[in-house]
Parts: structure tokens; sequence; C-alpha cells
């Protein structure tokens, strides 16, 4: 019980323990990684994204998660089109370096509704393992002046790696916007709204003699792409809810977006590139700054978690840097019909 009740501590003491899941602050660029409806929902052929997030380090041992998603669309019809995808990440916990590693193939189905709205409906299967450091210091291994390891911490030596379990999600995307054959970037207005459910399997995560179910999580999401007219700024605004076991969270926030140059309209040959700056709110914990730059298809983010809870006087305020690269193949013959911004 001993050795339970320390793990817990260490785990759950964080907020981020068996039960719970990882999270990014650019939440509307890794959409795809918390819906699979957004499979394929993309303003171009293909999409890969490269997300680094690192946060804690001010305290103790930064807890880090990286991420790969690609998706693409096919089978290409006139109101129905399919979209596969696939989903990796990595997530490293504190001292502990309680690890989580996932890997997801994503499938949608995309109707046209009409010229303006389309529905996407997503399943994603995969598998999901756990693992924690074999070589942790424990309290009765101080002996008054400091560490020690040659002091038997009376604990198990050895913590074995879980076996790999499935993981199953399902997610619902609406999708609304103006028609980019007869609108300019800038004239745009498009919204965007979809809900998900993770983890359909409650799988179990069992580390050695330690075992918990994997709590279901509930997912709503939006964003919007607003377009001053006769203009080269627009305002991007979206927010994130999500609820798993007894935690939530609420992040909300906009961009606001300028364009730098225009692409040029029929040879492509120049590339429309625009800036976007972002603050955003995750309620009851931290105030985010972002940053994006658009540029020859590439979408560069970077964001900071600056603490605003009871946590800021142990860390100073700090929380998290996180960065992403996000890549775009466009939509083939697609020069003279104008060129439809990047959601973040």
């Amino acid at each position: 019980m001993k050795k339970i009740f320390v793990i817990l501590s260490l785990l759950l003491g964080s907020g981020l323990g068996y039960a719970q899941d990882i999270h990014f602050s650019q939440f509307m660029n890794s959409s795809f990684l918390y819906n699979p409806g957004q499979t394929g929902l993309i303003n171009g052929d293909h999409r890969a994204l490269l997300s680094y997030k690192s946060q804690w380090g001010s305290i103790a041992a930064p807890y880090k998660t990286y991420s790969f998603a690609y998706d693409t669309r096919f089978f290409k019809k006139q109101n129905t089109q399919m979209g596969l995808g696939l989903g990796v990440f990595k997530d490293v916990a504190g001292d502990t370096e309680f690890g989580t590693t996932s890997i997801t193939l994503s499938s949608s189905a995309i109707m046209k509704l009409d010229n303006l709205n389309k529905l996407s409906l997503g399943l994603q299967g995969g598998i999901m393992q756990n693992s924690i450091n074999n070589n942790m210091r424990w309290g009765n291994q101080y002996d008054g002046n400091g560490y020690n390891e040659g002091i038997n911490s009376g604990e198990l030596s050895t913590f074995d790696t879980s076996p790999f379990v499935g993981d199953f999600n399902a997610g619902i995307v609406w999708n609304y916007g103006t028609s980019e054959s007869t609108i300019t970037s800038n004239d745009l207005f498009s919204m965007q709204a979809g809900l998900s459910v993770s983890h359909l399997s409650r799988q179990r995560i069992k580390i050695t003699d330690f075992e918990e179910k994997l709590y279901n999580r509930f997912t709503l999401h939006g964003k919007s792409f607003v377009g001053i007219s006769n203009s080269p700024y627009a305002a991007i605004p979206g927010f994130i809810w999500q609820k798993q076991g007894p935690s939530s969270e609420l992040v909300f926030g906009s961009y606001f977006r300028t364009k730098l140059k225009n692409e040029s309209r029929y040879t492509g040959i120049f590339k429309e590139s625009a800036l976007a700056l972002g603050i955003f709110y995750r309620v009851g914990d931290a105030f985010i700054p972002k940053l994006a730059l658009e540029m020859f298809n590439f979408n560069l983010g970077v964001s900071y978690d600056f603490t605003a809870s009871g946590l800021s006087e142990a860390n100073g305020g700090n929380g998290g840097l996180e960065i992403s690269l996000q890549y775009i193949v466009p939509v083939q013959q697609r020069y003279g019909k104008g060129t439809a911004p990047k959601m973040y």
C-alpha cells in the first residue's frame, strides 16, 4: 500500500495520473489528435504536424510531450470524401518518468451537405503502452544529510512496463465555410465545431501490481476564421473543453492575423505569407500567448503557458513552452481560385 500511495502522489499530484491524457496549448493545430472527425479536413491534399511541449521544468523534472500526425484525403467524389491519418505521441512525466506511448490510425467519412456545410464522422483505433522509471528515490533513503542510494528503500526495485493495450476513439465535426472559388482569403468566413469521445474501451493501465481503468475523455471544440473585408486582417477565435473523470479543462481565446504577402494568383510561384498573434486562457490555470508564422505552406507555432493559479508561487509564473510545425501540400490546380487561410 505504501508503494501505491507514493506512485499515486507522484503521478496524480501533478494532475497527470494514470487516468489523465496529454494536452497541447496549441489545440487548434492538434485537433486531429483530439477528434478523429478532423481526419482529412484539410485545406490541401496532405497535412503533417510535429509538436513538442515541455512544462513544469522550473519545479522539477519537466513533463515532455512529443507528437507526430499525418492525414490525407482520398476517394474524392462530388459529395463524399474519405480521410486517412496516423497519429503518434510520446509523453514522459516528471521525476518518475512515467511514460505513455500511443500509435493510432484514423479514418473519416466527409460528406458535403450543400455548398456551405460539411459533416465528418471519424473513427480511430490503435495501441498504447505505459512505463515508469526503475531508479526512483524514496523518502526513507534520505539519511538526514541527503539522499543515500545505499539505504534499502523497502520498495519494489523493478517496475514492469505495461503491455500494449487497444485504444479506440470516435468523433464528429461540422464545418461551415464560404467557397474558395468566389471569395479571396481575407473575405472568407468559416467556422467549425466538433465533439469526440476517447478511450471507448475503458482499457486498463497496469504497472506491476498497480492497475486502473482509463477514464473516457469527452471533448467539445470549435474555431472560426473571420476575415475583415478590404483589409489584410482577420480574427481566428477558438475554444476547447475537455472532461475526463474528475478533471476538466477549458481553454479559449483568439488569434489576430495579418497577411504579409499575397499569393501570386495564377502562377502560384509566390506563396501567401502571414503572421498571427494570439492570447488564450486556460481557466483557473494559465495565460497562453501564441505566435504563428505562415510561409511556403508551412505554419510555425510557438506558445508559452504563464501560470496564473496558486502554483505560480512555486514556479514563478513559469509554465511550459510549446512548438509546432505544420506543412500542408496544396490542392492540385487550385491557382486562380484564391487561397483559403490555414486554421490554427
